[in-house]
């Protein structure tokens, strides 16, 4: 099976005031998880059989011509403590959550279950039931109003709740906007990511 991620990326502004907390981080701390992944949204992360057919699925979509780019929304910092995925405090920034947003993750999501195999493995650490059962139902566990549509900057582990960089980092100011036109996929393989192709199916 292979790893594969659907993003959402941002321009320069958003992408460089990220990098410089994901710089401060590393000064601090040093090597820690996320660090070296680049700035975006995930709308999912998945496991399928064969990455061609992936490409294949989007190749025969009929995308209608846009009238209207859809704006979202940057707004503060947020930490998700005790992060069960990292068994740290994971940094990140929030992003508005809307309609939009929820409804192009389920599309997506939508789209390749019903074209594709997706892994669906027993997952132990999916101890809440509204998890368990999207994993099942589409492979990923954080989907529709459970999701908390997010960029991360890192998660940090062998902290406390009340460590001074988070409390600093939860007292920043971080409001910015965008457009979402495209999706990009991605292959992630031994924590590194291999760009595949873009989609304008929004």
């Amino acid at each position: 099976m292979h790893k594969i991620a659907a993003f959402i990326k941002f321009n320069k502004k958003i992408e460089n005031k990220v990098l410089f907390y994901k710089n401060k981080v590393r000064q601090r701390f040093g090597k820690q998880i996320y660090l070296n992944h680049p700035v975006h949204l995930t709308l999912f992360t998945l496991e399928i059989k064969k990455i061609e057919d992936l490409k294949n699925t989007y190749l025969n979509l009929k995308i209608k011509k846009k009238t209207n780019i859809k704006n979202i929304s940057i707004t503060s910092p947020g930490v998700f403590y005790n992060d069960p995925l990292t068994n740290g405090h994971t940094l990140y920034f929030n992003l508005k959550k809307n309609n939009f947003l929820k409804n192009l993750q389920l599309k997506h999501l939508k789209i390749i279950n019903n074209n594709l195999k997706v892994s669906k493995k027993n997952l132990k650490i999916l101890k809440n039931k509204k998890l368990k059962k999207n994993y099942l139902k589409y492979g990923f566990p954080f989907a529709g109003k459970i999701w908390i549509p997010h960029i991360t900057v890192a998660s940090i582990s062998g902290i406390g709740n009340t460590d001074k960089f988070i409390i600093n980092f939860l007292n920043k100011k971080f409001k910015f906007k965008d457009k979402v036109n495209k999706i990009e996929f991605y292959r992630i393989k031994n924590n590194r990511h291999y760009f595949l192709f873009k989609t304008d199916y929004i």
